[in-house]
């Protein structure tokens, strides 16, 4: 065997060990590996991972092979989670190079991470499960020096996340947010996210929603923010939509961002609003300018078609507002103006109310930790109007606060409010400048009026839900100083004389009668009872020989027992405005019946006695289903005169005045309700109280049974269903026949 023969065979041999040892290093890294890399991860996700984050790390179900691993429900966790963690990741698959992890030292691959789910919370103590984390982050990158060499390795060379759900509930403020789905991408250089459906919403601000949020970060570039199909729901029925635009951060100035974003209202699309300006959030400063530009509003026509705005092809508005931000204080100040707006709404006028032209300008500040809003200029024209609103808002802490006691729970305002102070001026001016102020909609029944004097008002209002009884109401309304130099024919001063009047019986049915000499059921006031007189004083105006229309006390007292009962039940409404109502207007629950309300009390004060407003007022009130006048009363429920009436008799009537067809009832049945009795008995003490009785003739009083004078001819149930039809054709409201 020669030379070449023996060397051959000698590497021929070494070559079959080589072999055979890699084969069984192979089938050994095959074998062995996978349980050795799956020791690893785990030892150094959870230690590596838990220790910068501080926080639990709990890991499923790992799948390693040779240069991939796939890690499955990675968990986050911390103290203040609850049942679900701060972080779940639900699986994990990265690449790595295994011959590097052999001899210990890793060099990650791409990663990709699919379903990740981030739960944030605070309760309703203060404690969140996040806060200490982003500071621990934030320490640790500060000094910015965790490189791939530093973190031995363990930084992918890129990353795909796929999925991604964010919640966010705060007990605090009332706030929750959820991201609905989820992506974002990195490598070295370059980072994109994209958040999908995004929504927030709180119990004091308003909810707010954004189709996609992008956020880039290129090499040394600053971070930018894109946001396309946003949305604000300013009120229900309002939201500002459509929002896009970036917000980049301001490469010259650390920390701070550069906003700019546009949208429309209610879903219309088109730019119709702009908001430019740069915020520090770190600082807490930052500017912003919001500017709806004039537009007509017709281009909203899709929101506003079925909302009380109407006639709007040529109405304008015209806004802009600046705010600036330092700390926990939002100062702003802006103009706003409104241009032949033109509404229609039941709860305004009969008709629709058209030219109301508006403008103001307005200065403030919202104090963020307070929770506190002041205007400190409100400065208004409606119309050639001019007058100003100032004022303070206190609204319900959201902080922890200790526990109140169960017998003294804390009584709110409207959405959440603690205080309101408000201050209403006019200042002086022309009282026809006023007159003409109001539109002809608004006021039919003060058309043709024509004033001469300065008219100003200065009101003050302040309220506390934790002392109402401290509610002050003071100010006055300078109305006194005017005087009418002209009136319409059917003014208040054809009242002096005999007149006709209608009343509306049924829904469409009209009766007339006069009131004066003419009519035989017409009573003079000499010849009603003073007790009746006496008992009306005492449960409907008791001032009034000594006001000049309005029970100003009674204001406040109104406003306190409303506040008290969280809704509106009960009025100020003297005598005159009561004869207003019924003789002059009629019963409409608007807001232009009330103005002319106002303004005929006082023309009223200054027309009529006193004894001529009393003496039509019981001569037109209803007492009963077509009862109408006190003389067919009297005869009707007790077969008397009107002068002849008891204390008792007249007490009745007081008590029946607010509901006089449903209180008829009692007539029908013969005896009165318990509710009834005890109402007599309650005005009669008013009465001996107020020197209205004498001790003799109260006792005597307490002592006297109502009786009515019933129609035998009628029973019980026909008296009954003649009431119900009554009360069911009836109209709640009841317009004046002109």
């Amino acid at each position: 065997m020669s030379f070449l023969d023996r060397l051959s065979r000698r590497w021929l041999v070494a070559g079959v060990i080589a072999v055979s040892l890699l084969v069984t290093a192979l089938v050994g890294v095959l074998v062995i590996y996978p349980r050795v890399g799956e020791s690893m991860i785990r030892s150094k996700v959870t230690e590596r991972l838990g220790t910068k984050l501080g926080r639990e790390i709990r890991i499923g179900e790992v799948d390693v092979r040779v240069g991939h691993a796939v890690l499955h429900n990675l968990e986050i966790r911390g103290p203040n989670d609850g049942d679900t963690p701060l972080v779940h990741l639900k699986r994990i698959e990265i690449g790595f190079n295994p011959w590097r992890s052999l001899v210990g030292s890793v060099r990650l691959g791409a990663a990709t991470i699919d379903g990740v789910t981030v739960t944030v919370r605070r309760d309703d103590t203060g404690r969140d499960n996040v806060g200490d984390l982003i500071e621990r982050l934030r320490e640790d990158g500060g000094a910015d020096g965790q490189s791939a060499s530093s973190t031995g390795g363990l930084r992918p060379t890129s990353m795909t996340v796929t999925r991604i759900k964010v919640l966010a509930d705060d007990r605090i403020t009332g706030t929750t947010a959820l991201v609905d789905d989820g992506g974002a991408t990195w490598k070295p250089g370059e980072l994109v996210a994209q958040l999908r459906k995004v929504t927030a919403t709180t119990i004091n601000a308003p909810k707010a929603a954004a189709e996609l949020i992008e956020i880039r970060k290129e090499g040394g570039r600053a971070p930018s923010i894109t946001v396309a199909g946003g949305e604000i729901a300013v009120w229900p029925k309002l939201a500002l939509s459509g929002i896009g635009g970036t917000i980049m951060a301001n490469a010259a100035k650390p920390g701070e961002y550069t906003i700019e974003l546009e949208g429309g209202y209610g879903g219309v699309p088109g730019k119709l609003w702009t908001a430019k300006g740069g915020l520090d959030p770190r600082a807490k400063v930052g500017s912003i300018d919001l500017v709806a530009a004039k537009f007509q509003l017709d281009r909203l026509a899709p929101l506003l078609e079925h909302s009380p705005v109407v006639d709007y092809a040529s109405t304008s508005v015209d806004t802009k507002l600046r705010v600036e931000l330092v700390g926990d204080i939002a100062r702003f100040n802006g103009s706003f103006a409104l241009s032949g707006l033109n509404v229609g709404h039941p709860m305004i006028a009969e008709k629709e109310v058209h030219d109301l032209d508006l403008s103001a300008k307005v200065e403030g500040s919202f104090d963020r930790k307070q929770r506190t809003l002041d205007i400190t200029r409100g400065d208004i024209l409606v119309r050639d109007l001019p007058l100003s609103i100032t004022g303070r808002a206190a609204q319900a802490s959201r902080l922890p606060a200790a526990p109140a006691p169960a017998e003294a729970p804390q009584r709110l305002g409207p959405g959440g409010l603690t205080e309101l102070a408000l201050r209403v001026v006019i200042p002086p001016i022309d009282c026809q400048r006023v007159l003409n102020a109001i539109p002809t909609e608004m006021a039919p029944y003060m058309a043709g009026y024509k004033l001469r004097g300065v008219f100003d008002t200065d009101v003050q209002v302040a309220i506390n839900w934790a002392d109402l009884a401290a509610t002050k109401l003071t100010g006055h309304v300078g109305i006194r100083n005017c005087r009418v130099i002209d009136e319409p024919a059917d003014s208040p001063k054809r009242l002096k004389e005999e007149f006709e009047h209608y009343v509306e019986v049924e829904k469409d049915q009209w009766i007339s009668f006069m009131v004066g000499e003419s009519n035989d059921d017409y009573v003079p006031l000499e010849d009603i009872s003073p007790y009746l007189i006496k008992s009306i004083m005492s449960t409907e105006d008791s001032a009034f020989y000594h006001h000049r229309g309005f029970i100003v006390s009674e204001f406040r007292t109104a406003l306190v027992k409303n506040l008290e009962a969280g809704r509106f039940r009960y009025g100020a409404s003297s005598i005159t405005m009561q004869f207003v109502k019924n003789v002059l207007l009629y019963r409409d629950k608007t807001l232009a019946r009330k103005l002319q309300e106002l303004f005929l009390t006082w023309h009223v004060e200054n027309t009529l006695p006193k004894d001529r407003i009393l003496e039509i007022y019981f001569n037109v009130i209803e007492y009963g289903p077509g009862l109408y006048g006190i003389g067919p009363a009297t005869w009707h429920y007790f077969s008397k005169a009107p002068k002849d009436l008891n204390p008792v008799e007249a007490a009745f009537f007081s008590s029946i005045l607010p509901s006089p067809k449903e209180r008829y009832k009692q007539y029908c049945a013969g005896t009165l309700t318990k509710w009834t009795e005890s109402k007599i008995a309650r005005i009669l003490g008013i009465m001996r109280k107020r020197d209205r009785l004498t001790e003799a003739e109260y006792e005597q009083a307490k002592l006297t049974p109502l009786l009515f004078a019933k129609d035998l001819t009628e029973t019980e149930d026909e008296c009954m269903k003649r009431v119900k039809k009554a009360i069911k054709n009836s109209r709640s409201t009841n317009p004046m026949k002109r």
